[in-house]
């Protein structure tokens, strides 16, 4: 290892600035924790409901800071001992062809990195969690999940991972072939993921007739929306926070609700969140979010196609050659600060969609008051940052803060 190749130089800048940059980011929104309210999210968020959310926001950040910590001092230490070439040649040495090496090494990394997260997950849950009441996992279901979880990686992940190392180690026109692989697998796994993965962790009740079931129906309707089926999940076994999703394509959609939404807010208020969902159907940003996430596979397997060809880039870590299985594992590390760029254009794409579906469900049902009152809950009951801090939500929030959500709302 070289410490003047350029490739190290990048990839130790890459890894260091995007670390030191979530690091000022996380004090920044935690140091707005004290910025005093406005009237509206004062009321949302009284002085009581400040120190829970304050002390829960503190917890949990003290946690994903020491696992940060803590992954990358292992990561340096690792790399910069050597370890990446040491298990290149280990690997190599048990005889088998380059596509079950690469395979067997992404393996390897990827179960590695899953067990040391894994007392940092122990602590979020049992911890973190449970300490401010959002917790009701127990540790026969943390252990299923998390051997579910290890399943589906050998099952799915191991076979995606062979086909990509073969396109990369035998094709040409690799990243090009991987991108329409990695594309249709995308679109396979959305269809799929409803009605084969997620009911391995979640129970899917439908619901029972009633007053929500026919206002959801009717609302599906009168927005020309087609459902086939409306069910209950069973949150409540794992968070006591509430959310609600859709499923499925044209005439086969599924409404899903968690009972502890059902709980905690009334039919006008699950209607209009409804609503909002739909709105990003009818708004057409669903192809659009995907447009976007595809172009980024595109230019991410395209630059991955490049430095795979780089002995410089694997010398960067210590490898010899230009083995496929540890060049995608460590472009991964080298794509951080990529990625984190690249998603800044989804991100701000989304918040902006996320205005128009709220514009939709208050002329959808009539009136912007049921789903203001149905924010306002979700955001207290979850004990949401009240006043992220801009740079925050640049860089990580999908939605837009509560207070412009809000505001843009009012005027409907």
């Amino acid at each position: 290892m070289t410490f003047s190749n350029p490739w190290f130089i990048a990839a130790v800048m890459g890894v260091l600035g995007v670390f030191h940059l979530e690091f000022l980011t996380t004090l920044l929104n935690l140091k707005r924790l004290g910025k005093p309210l406005s009237p509206a999210l004062a009321e949302i968020f009284p002085k009581e409901t400040q120190e829970k959310l304050t002390a829960y926001i503190i917890d949990g950040k003290r946690v994903g800071f020491i696992r940060d910590v803590t992954m990358l001092g292992l990561l340096m230490v690792f790399w910069l001992l050597g370890g990446f070439g040491r298990l290149q040649n280990w690997a190599v040495l048990l005889g088998h062809g380059p596509v079950e090496t690469s395979v067997l090494v992404i393996a390897i990394i990827m179960l590695v990195q899953t067990w040391l997260t894994l007392p940092f997950e122990i602590w979020d849950t049992f911890g973190v969690e449970a300490k401010h009441g959002f917790n009701r996992t127990t540790l026969r279901t943390f252990i299923a999940d998390h051997l579910k979880g290890l399943a589906l990686m050998v099952l799915i992940g191991l076979p995606v991972a062979w086909i990509v190392a073969w396109f990369f180690q035998t094709q040409a026109w690799a990243a090009f072939y991987a991108w329409i692989f990695m594309a249709s697998f995308s679109v396979l796994m959305t269809f799929l993921a409803p009605r084969v993965i997620m009911p391995l962790f979640l129970q899917f009740k439908p619901m029972a007739a009633g007053e929500l079931r026919d206002a959801i129906f009717a609302l599906a309707e009168k927005l020309h929306f087609p459902v086939k089926e409306v069910s209950i999940v069973d949150g409540s076994r794992r968070s006591s926070k509430g959310n609600a999703f859709f499923a499925g394509f044209g005439k086969t959609r599924r409404i899903a609700l968690y009972d502890t939404l059902l709980s905690s807010h009334n039919t006008e208020e699950i209607v209009a969140i409804l609503a909002h969902e739909i709105g990003h159907n009818k708004c057409r940003h669903v192809p659009v979010h995907l447009a976007l996430g595809l172009a980024e596979m595109g230019l991410m397997l395209g630059l991955l196609g490049w430095v795979l060809k780089s002995p410089g880039f694997f010398a960067a870590y210590g490898v010899s050659g230009t083995p496929i299985g540890m060049g995608l594992i460590l472009f991964g590390i080298m794509y951080q600060p990529f990625g984190l760029i690249t998603g800044l254009l989804g991100l701000a794409i989304s918040r902006r969609h996320e205005f128009e579906a709220d514009a939709f469900a208050a002329k959808a049902v009539g009136s912007s008051q049921p789903l203001i009152d149905g924010l306002k809950k979700l955001s207290r009951d979850h004990l949401s940052h009240p006043q992220p801090h801009p740079l925050a939500v640049l860089l990580h929030y999908s939605h837009p803060p509560l207070g412009e959500r809000l505001t843009a709302l009012s005027k409907y």
